[in-house]
């Protein structure tokens, strides 16, 4: 009878395709992930981070040093950009880099993703402005169409990105995947585009079915208030994280609270969160909006001394910054719980880096 059972075992064994129990432990990590951010929301928590923009991946001093060596604190959370990864050759290798140290570390990465227009040359590429302008809402239903020439340029372009995708989940990374954000806005090519619930559920069905990446937690976030929220949301692929980018000089602007409230009509219980904003928002603006994260983008709005611009209104000193952080809702790093960072890590997490000297400003 025992050998009848080992045989058994052995043969169902045989059938389990060979990631079936990596596809497991990344599904194990994200259910936790999930389940700390309802519960973040439940306990009126806060997590922090700021950007580590394209550019900066290949400095020695990059905006979570620079946040690192004002505040004296790791930030829970780390944002970075997937633009670059397809035609600039390194930064693939530098962001997985990163993603990977801050998921060891037991840290949440979230990753924004400015595509280019698959549909003209970009001269440079793949960078900001190659994903700037408007495209012909024709040419969109054309590239939702498959088998268009303009369906295959924009399915080339995902497949791309799902390849540093994979590689991130393969090192055991759960992403917090915030793509075709500020919607709402005319800068980006799929910005007022009347078929973005479409665009939304085409990357979806292809990242999510065909390329079976089983490590991605979708954000929506569209851009401020955002008044027109319902005309962009997803018909099919909800969102499981929902917020808003505000850059607002005003740290009571209604931009804040009205574009939470015109998410909630939308989004009743998920996760909300400032996926990411420029100057800080006041006490009242967090009690009314308990968001589950906080994004300030690096650069001059981590420390205004770092900022090109002189006087900058929008930005936020390092003192500022610091007295932020540690209002007691706010939780860096080390405040996350021990199990949930060894859930996020797939283990004992990592020690916290050494991490460079920084000069304290760039300016005279």
């Amino acid at each position: 009878m025992r050998a009848w059972i080992a045989t058994i075992l052995l043969v169902t064994a045989a059938l389990i395709p060979p990631d079936a129990h990596a596809e497991s432990a990344i599904a194990a990590r994200k259910a936790g992930i999930l389940k700390f951010l309802a519960q973040l929301q439940s306990e009126r928590r806060t997590l922090y981070g700021t950007q580590v923009n394209e550019f900066e991946a290949f400095l020695r001093c990059d905006s979570m040093d620079r946040f690192v060596a004002n505040i004296g604190q790791e930030p829970a959370l780390l944002g970075l950009e997937l633009m670059f990864a397809q035609e600039y050759a390194g930064y693939e290798d530098l962001l997985i880099k990163h993603a990977v140290e801050h998921t060891r570390r037991g840290g949440l990465v979230t990753l924004a993703w400015h595509a280019r227009n698959p549909l003209r040359v970009c001269v440079r590429g793949e960078s900001y402005d190659c994903s700037r302008g408007r495209m012909p809402p024709e040419d969109l239903a054309r590239m939702l169409e498959p088998g268009t020439r303009e369906n295959a340029l924009w399915i080339a372009d995902v497949k791309a990105a799902a390849k540093t995708l994979r590689r991130l989940r393969d090192a055991g990374v759960v992403v917090l995947f915030r793509p075709l954000h500020e919607m709402n806005g005319d800068w980006f090519w799929w910005g007022r585009q009347p078929s973005l619930p479409q665009l939304w559920d085409s990357l979806y069905q292809e990242l999510e079915r065909n390329e079976r990446l089983d490590n991605l937690i979708w954000v929506w976030s569209g851009d401020r208030a955002n008044p027109e929220a319902a005309s962009y949301w997803p018909r099919s692929s909800v969102p499981q994280v929902a917020g808003t980018d505000v850059y607002e000089n005003d740290p009571n602007s209604v931009q804040f609270t009205e574009g939470h409230a015109n998410i909630r009509k939308l989004f009743a219980q998920g996760p909300f969160a400032f996926t990411e904003i420029g100057h800080l928002p006041s006490d009242a603006v967090l009690e009314a909006t308990q968001p589950v994260w906080i994004l300030v983008w690096g650069g001059g709005f981590i420390d205004a001394r770092l900022s090109p611009r002189q006087p900058c209104e929008s930005c936020n000193s390092a003192a500022d910054l610091k007295a932020f952080i540690t209002k007691p809702r706010m939780m860096r790093l080390a405040d996350v719980p021990p199990a949930v960072r060894k859930t996020i890590a797939g283990g004992r997490p990592a020690p916290m880096p050494q991490r460079p000297v920084c000069p304290a400003t760039l300016l005279p």
